[in-house]
Order: C-alpha cells, then structure tokens, then sequence
C-alpha cells in the first residue's frame, strides 16, 4: 500500500524522535512519503488560505490514483477501528492508494473542503500540526495492526 502524507512545515526537534519512531513502523506496512510544503503566512488569512490551498492543489496534480483524505476538524469523527477499515477499503478496493492532507495553521476554506469528499476529524479540539502528524501516524500504524489481527497495546 502507497500512502502519501501532505502537510505544511518541518517538524520540530521536540517532535522529531517520535515522529521518527511511527514512520519507522510504519515502514512494515506501506510505503509511506511525507510531503512538506512551506506554510505562506505573509498576509491576511483569506490570502494565506488561499495560497496555501494553491501549493496543495500543485502537489495533488503529481499525484494520480489516490484517494485523498483531508483532516479537518468539522468533518467526522473516525475511531481506530474505522480507520483500520479505511486502510482495508483502499487496499482492497480503489488501488492501495491514499493521500492524507493536514491544512496549513489558517485551515481549509469552505470552497476548500467542498472539493473533497473524504474527510476525517480527531475530535473538536484544535492541535498543532507537529502533534496531529505524530496522531495520524499513530492511527494509521495501528490501523494496520488492527486489519491483520496483530497485538498493540491499548
């Protein structure tokens, strides 16, 4: 399986170990690309989105046959166990192919999140994108341990 985790910024060095810890784990499971883009923060919000959005819409354009998955904390609340099946759907189904995009600091505009059908929300609280890079890769390391039945901790 092919994932493809676009986001905005390097991470921290106060991040960094573990951060590095669950994309070697993952390492078992897929093949994982972490895209970088620099954040553009030089204006006002709506300008900032809306270049912001322009970088990630270019980095789409190099990627074909993905499903693509925003995280975004209006949408749907996904458990571990949901993103296990969603791990299992696109590998069963639609190509082993799937895109996750964490939004720059100003988040997604509404016109934005119409575009794309998935999304995904780790609940209403607002967390910085060093953390929720660790969470998602978190969830998607167990997710997979999930869909094969193999132990990890609760």
């Amino acid at each position: 399986m092919k994932i493809k985790l676009i986001c905005f910024n390097k991470v921290n060095k106060e991040f960094k170990e573990i951060y590095q810890f669950y994309i070697d784990k993952l390492k078992n499971h897929c093949d994982l690309e972490i895209i970088e883009i620099n954040e553009f923060d030089h204006g006002d919000m709506k300008s900032n989105m809306n270049k912001n959005e322009q970088n990630i819409d270019l980095k789409l354009k190099e990627i074909k046959d993905f499903e693509i998955f925003l995280l975004d904390i209006n949408s749907k609340m996904y458990s571990s166990e949901m993103i296990a099946e969603t791990i299992q759907e696109v590998q069963n189904y639609k190509g082993g192919k799937i895109c996750f995009i964490i939004g720059p600091s100003d988040g997604f505009s509404e016109n934005f999140r119409k575009t794309y059908k998935n999304k995904i929300s780790f609940g209403l609280i607002t967390l910085p994108y060093n953390l929720v890079r660790v969470v998602l890769l978190e969830q998607l390391y167990r997710g997979f341990k999930i869909s094969k039945n193999q132990k990890y901790h609760k």
